[in-house]
């Protein structure tokens, strides 16, 4: 009955992202996707926070970072992104998928061999656009339309969301932890596209590991 799920063991995963913002948001959204799924997950120690993360970082690392969390350490789940730093007004998100493709040659022989296992993700702009989607939950504002955040500058994402553009790590956390527990993440699907992709992805894999 109602312990079977509990005693499936939490899927393990390892977040790769160029800010602490990502490492904060991205970590409370597969938390209650996972819950609203009768899943557990849990984040391995395997991140790039120790160093300041950065894209440079993500992108030269990564291939390294895979090895040691997929193969040596066998996680279920590698997720690994970074921001765009650009709009992308084209209807086909060329932007958006040329990134994309400079991820996933990064992991080089890992993307095909662990294909199932890797969830790749850029946001236009920055993670801010998506975030920025959804702070009328917070802070009463009214609900942004579709596509309308990404064409705005990082700086003025990061100074509408948490005060100043050279907010302080803390601050930048505190904010996207609350948006990432009040969020309504269907919607976000619906308000960026970049977002949609890296929602699809991970709701197909958790609906794989619900249902082995």
């Amino acid at each position: 009955g109602r312990n079977v799920m509990n005693k499936k063991k939490p899927i393990l995963y390892t977040l790769i992202a160029e800010g602490f913002t990502e490492y904060k948001f991205i970590s409370i959204y597969l938390l209650r996707l996972a819950e609203s799924m009768g899943l557990r997950v849990k984040r391995s120690s395997v991140d790039l926070l120790k160093s300041q993360p950065s894209k440079s970082r993500v992108l030269t690392g990564v291939y390294r970072f895979g090895i040691t969390a997929l193969q040596e350490d066998n996680h279920d789940l590698f997720l690994v992104g970074v921001d765009l730093d650009q709009p992308d007004h084209t209807p086909e998100q060329t932007h958006h998928a040329a990134q994309l493709d400079e991820l996933s040659a990064a992991l080089k022989t890992l993307r095909k061999a662990y294909s199932d296992r890797i969830v790749l993700y850029v946001p236009v702009q920055a993670i801010e656009s998506w975030l920025a989607y959804q702070a009328y939950k917070i802070n009463g504002s009214a609900c942004p339309p579709a596509y309308s955040m990404e064409s705005k500058k990082q700086d003025d994402l990061k100074a509408m969301l948490y005060g100043s553009k050279d907010a302080k790590i803390l601050k930048m956390e505190t904010v996207a932890g609350a948006i990432a527990r009040n969020a309504d993440f269907d919607e976000l699907a619906r308000q960026s596209k970049s977002f949609k992709h890296f929602h699809d992805q991970v709701i197909s894999f958790l609906k794989t590991a619900a249902n082995p």
